[in-house]
């Protein structure tokens, strides 16, 4: 009994854990951590999607310094999995994107969160600010103006810098679920109004 119970310990002391694809080993955590450089996405068609020529041109598009895969999890969603934050933010920052005109609509993978289950229905895009009233740009009012739209992700720092210009950026994630809205009525303290038009 003594021997097979010694046997047992010299085994559990042999052990030894392989790195899985997308998981990593913290042991100053004392855990595991889901790769952080993920977005899974879904292109905005019912046809199906040629993979092959997807996963090429994808790839030439965003040219990743430390290269990207690309996984097709079914249901019309694939996985785009980066290997390091400065490639996986150029891709965030730089749409939108699609293929063969199909809009790419696509969430940042956060640890425990399911691929198959996370919502696929914002989009950033900047949205063009048109016919705002001289005297009232600043970056409290865009922000206001641009949350009617989706949700505010920055400003164009150029828009706000006292140059005239004949529209304004700001950078929204879109719900694409809900319509468009093409312009909201600004109402000024005096109590006239003007359409503010979005682009």
């Amino acid at each position: 009994m003594a021997s097979s119970t010694q046997n047992l310990e010299e085994m559990y002391e042999n052990l030894s854990f392989e790195e899985e694809e997308g998981v990593l080993f913290d042991e100053r955590e004392g855990g595991c951590q889901q790769n952080t450089y993920i977005l899974v996405g879904s292109f905005l068609t019912v046809k199906n999607i040629n993979f092959m020529a997807m996963q090429s041109m994808m790839a030439s598009l965003w040219i990743p310094r430390e290269g990207v895969e690309i996984h097709d999890l079914g249901n019309h969603r694939y996985s785009f999995v980066f290997f390091h934050s400065l490639d996986i933010q150029k891709v965030i920052d730089g749409g939108p994107w699609s293929f063969e005109s199909n809009p790419l609509v696509y969430h940042r993978l956060r640890a425990m969160e399911d691929a198959n289950l996370v919502p696929l229905n914002k989009m950033e895009i900047w949205v063009q600010v048109h016919d705002l009233p001289s005297g009232m740009v600043s970056e409290k009012i865009l922000d206001s103006i641009g949350s009617q739209v989706g949700d505010v992700i920055k400003l164009d720092p150029t828009d706000t810098n006292g140059m005239w210009k004949q529209y304004m950026r700001i950078r929204v994630a879109l719900n694409i679920e809900k319509p468009l809205k093409r312009r909201i009525k600004l109402k000024r303290e005096n109590g006239s109004w003007s359409w503010i038009n979005f682009k």
